[in-house]
Formats: C-alpha cells, sequence, structure tokens
C-alpha cells in the first residue's frame, strides 16, 4: 500500500475513534507498529493528528494545536536541546537576535534562559510558542512580531511582521529549515515563510541555521537562504560528513553539538 493511502485509512479511522492505538492500527493496516509510528510522527508533523503515549487522537484544534507542536519539539528532542545550547554560545551581551517559529530556534530560546551573564540582550522572535517559552525571563528582553498567526506552526508572518522586523538591526538571526543542501541552501515548504525567512536574512548581519542531522539532503519548495547567505550552521553528530566537509569547504562554520549526555 502507498503510504498516503495507509495515512489517510489511519486518518478514516480516527475520525470515527477519536483515539486509537499503534497495536490497533497496525493489525488494521497489516503492517508494523515500526511503520505505523513513522506514520503517525509524519501526520503530527503536518498538524493532522497529536500523538498520545502508544497511539493518536483527534482532539479540538486549540489543544491539537499545542499538542501538535509539543509533538513536533519531542522529535529528535535531545538533539534539540543540545543543537540550542551550542548555538546560544554564539551571542554575546548586548546582541539583538532573531529566533523564527522552528522548534530548534525555541531550544536556543531554551538554553539563553539559562545564561544569567548576557546584559541587554534583545531576543525578537516570530514564534508565539518561543514568546511564552521566555515569558517573565527578567534578564532578556523579549519581542514579539505582530501580523499574522499561522494556526498550525504558531509562527506569526505577513507584512506587520516584516514592518517591525524592518525597524530592528540583527545582530544574529537563528533560522530553522525544511531542508538544507549545498545545492539549495536553505529550503521551507510555506512560501508566506519563506518570504519572511528572506527579509530577515537580508537584514541579518549573521544567519546561523539551526537544524538537526534530518534536514541535510532534504529540499522543500522554496530557497530562502543560498548557501552562500549562510554564515553558520549548528547541528548534531548524526550529520552526514560528507555534507558537513563540503560546507566547510564553502567557507561555513559549521558547529556540531557532542551526542553524549
Amino acid at each position: 500500500m502507498l503510504i498516503n493511502g495507509r495515512q489517510n485509512q489511519i486518518l478514516d479511522i480516527l475520525a470515527d475513534k477519536q483515539t486509537v492505538s499503534v497495536a490497533e492500527l497496525a493489525e488494521s493496516l497489516n503492517v508494523s507498529a515500526v511503520t505505523i509510528r513513522a506514520d503517525l510522527n509524519q501526520l503530527a508533523e503536518q498538524g493532522r493528528l497529536v500523538r498520545t503515549h502508544g497511539g493518536a487522537m483527534l482532539v479540538g484544534e486549540k489543544t491539537r494545536q499545542e499538542l501538535t507542536f509539543a509533538t513536533r519539539q519531542q522529535l529528535r528532542g535531545d538533539k534539540k536541546v543540545r543543537i540550542g545550547e551550542l548555538a546560544a554560545t554564539l551571542v554575546r551581551p548586548r546582541d539583538s537576535i532573531v529566533l523564527d517559529a522552528s522548534t530548534t530556534a525555541l531550544a536556543v530560546g531554551q538554553a539563553l534562559k539559562n545564561c544569567q551573564n548576557l546584559g541587554e540582550l534583545s531576543i525578537l522572535t516570530t514564534g508565539v510558542w518561543t514568546a511564552l517559552e521566555l515569558l517573565g525571563v527578567s534578564h532578556l528582553n523579549i519581542m514579539l512580531t505582530g501580523g499574522s498567526l499561522r494556526n498550525t506552526t504558531g509562527s506569526i508572518i505577513g507584512p506587520i511582521a516584516r514592518d517591525v522586523l524592518g525597524k530592528i538591526n540583527i545582530h544574529k538571526a537563528f533560522l530553522g529549515a525544511w531542508g538544507v543542501t549545498v545545492t539549495h541552501g536553505l529550503t521551507d515548504a510555506n512560501l508566506q515563510e519563506v518570504e519572511l525567512k528572506q527579509f530577515i536574512m537580508e537584514r541579518a548581519q549573521e544567519v546561523i541555521a539551526v537544524v538537526d542531522s534530518s534536514k541535510f539532503g532534504q529540499v522543500a519548495l522554496a530557497t530562502y537562504a543560498p548557501v552562500e547567505k549562510i554564515t553558520r550552521i549548528v547541528t548534531d553528530a548524526d550529520a552526514p560528513a560528507d555534507m558537513v566537509a563540503e560546507f566547510r569547504a564553502r567557507g561555513i562554520e559549521v558547529l556540531v553539538a557532542d551526542s553524549s549526555e
């Protein structure tokens, strides 16, 4: 069975039952539990369901969005934490930085919460969840762009967001991506996200890609930062060595987070 067909069947089953276990789906569709888990993770990333312990469920819109983001955050979560911690070491006192709405950029923000020596650090974010995560952290100056809200990601897009970003001198932009290759640079799947990231990229003194190893070799709908515009890439130890070497040969600094605890 084609994967799209199987995933549609999963959604049909959930529409009927609201909640279902991996074991039930594996038996109903006559595939392995590993295959079902992969399907559920893909559908969760697309915002079409939310993962539960041992299965998946359909819920109300607001809760679905919250849990969908939480699911994305947990996928390769340990790697994102280490990427965030390493990326945070690039921030200096009195910097003004941008964190996009990606879960990996959120990990950078979480790491900065623990950095007490970054006096007068200003963080502008296009992510609602990132802003909420940093709410009440007294040693950080947090700004949230206005604009249109994307329900599936909690990201803010549109002309109002660009107007706010246009008023800021951006020292460092920490940007996630759907995919990264030497040929296509940093790519994303939503054209409005691409447009906003292009605007950020053109205004930033440094463009720092924060991407876990699963993004290497992937190409999404459109490029927002060609390879010559990328200052640094921060990733994890599972990033393909040949691609890391190729980026470094192009003059891009690639920082690799330690895989140890």
